[in-house]
């Protein structure tokens, strides 16, 4: 698997925990090593106008994508949804877990669950719409992302608990 982590002013213990989460979620989600191995996954932290988005990267196969773009936007991640700043420990926790719900829609593009055509998203062969916020929490591909994300976060919180005990951060 190739990642490539494009960012400016990150903490060097935030870009590891990056890939990390990217190689260790992936692992959890898609079993063939094979395939995992032939993925290319570029992760953008910018502006977004959402907290982040999953997407087929430029030029990448409809059909059998390989080739992902990811964006977190970490600056909106700074304040929680009553707007109360988020400490360092916990904004990183909060990126780290908005990567682990991309990561599980990387997962249905991959197995094909999960595709874009000229009509927009499908999941699973059907055309879904999302007319407003409430719509959106409903989708299904949504559903199964919000679904992991936590549990992917707290498996690799303890992963990465014992690699910092090892390598002392």
């Amino acid at each position: 698997m190739r990642i490539k982590l494009h960012s400016r002013n990150i903490d060097p213990k935030l870009r590891i925990a990056l890939s990390a989460m990217t190689e260790f979620a992936l692992a959890r989600l898609l079993p063939s090593k094979r395939l995992r191995n032939n993925l290319s996954i570029d992760i953008h932290l910018k502006h977004h106008d959402n907290g982040g988005e999953a997407m087929l990267a430029k030029g990448a196969n409809r059909y059998r994508p390989r080739a992902f773009k990811i964006v977190l936007d970490h600056h909106r991640m700074e304040k929680d949804d009553y707007n109360r700043s988020r400490e360092d420990t916990e904004w990183g926790h909060e990126v780290l877990k908005t990567l682990a719900h991309e990561l599980v829609h990387v997962k249905q593009y991959v197995l094909g669950d999960l595709t874009w055509r000229d009509r927009g998203l499908t999941y699973k062969g059907e055309h879904y719409g999302a007319e407003n916020l409430l719509d959106y929490f409903d989708l299904p591909y949504e559903v199964e992302a919000y679904g992991r994300e936590r549990g992917l976060l707290v498996a690799f919180l303890v992963f990465w608990n014992t690699i910092e005990e090892q390598f002392d951060f």
